[in-house]
């Protein structure tokens, strides 16, 4: 709606001569969020359901760097207490192999991932709203992203189209304080198409108050803004809190 078109229709509304929408007039309400990388008790999905968190998010694929990269062990079974909660806007996350490792290991090729990715949604029949894609530098146990910008920028645009041809929804997650630090440039553009989980740690929930951006993003579907931390309400050691768009 341009500018000039909602100012008469506030007009209109502020003299009677109409009746506002609720949609238009209702504020955009944020989903209250957490992902986990490790399994939390069975009694804290309850609890989080019960508190108003609406959307975890589950690592299904991890580094793995003593073996090229697999399906995080504990996957299904923290779905399926998610599920067994109530939580029926589930999303998942994929950490995968991207550098060269200390192990000496190879990364698994692109699609031997993905397709162990389609694989366990398809044998346990789990239902993904999102899987994000987690692009993150790590160095020391695992290395991600350590080959250099130009080979990072390659082996990302790999990765986005082989995501794509799976017709599942996917999204990434980046901080765009390491995004230089991983491509050629803050501005680099791998997916500005997808939806962008932006990581924002300034312990502020609400997508709207995202402000870093890169890679051609300019607004962002959820926002990261507590890691390593608890819930206030149930506990669940190292998870993070999130904001989704509703």
């Amino acid at each position: 709606m341009h500018y000039s078109t909602l100012f008469l229709y506030s007009l209109a509304i502020s003299s009677g001569l109409v009746t506002a929408s609720p949609a238009l007039l209702r504020p955009r309400s944020d989903l209250r969020g957490f992902d986990v990388s490790e399994p939390p008790s069975s009694s804290f999905w309850t609890c989080a359901l019960n508190a108003g968190y609406q959307k975890p998010v589950i690592r299904m694929y991890q580094q793995a760097c003593g073996s090229g990269g697999k399906v995080d062990k504990n996957f299904v079974a923290t779905y399926n207490a998610a599920v067994a909660a109530g939580f029926t806007n589930i999303d998942a996350y994929v950490f995968p192999c991207t550098g060269t490792q200390p192990t000496g290991v190879t990364c698994k090729p692109v699609q031997t991932q993905i397709n162990e990715i389609l694989d366990v949604l398809s044998a346990n029949n789990i239902i993904i709203q999102n899987i994000w894609f987690d692009v993150e530098p790590t160095s020391g146990e695992c290395n991600a992203w350590n080959l250099g910008g130009a080979a990072n920028l390659a082996l990302a645009q790999q990765w986005v189209t082989a995501m794509k041809a799976t017709g599942l929804q996917w999204g990434v997650y980046a901080n765009g304080n390491q995004w230089e630090d991983i491509f050629p440039s803050r501005s680099t553009d791998i997916a500005s198409d997808l939806p962008l989980w932006a990581v924002q740690e300034d312990f502020k929930s609400g997508v709207s108050s995202v402000s870093t951006f890169m890679g051609g993003w300019t607004e962002a579907y959820a926002k990261q803004y507590n890691l390593d931390t608890k819930t206030p309400e149930c506990g669940g050691d190292s998870l993070d809190l999130d904001s989704f768009i509703g």
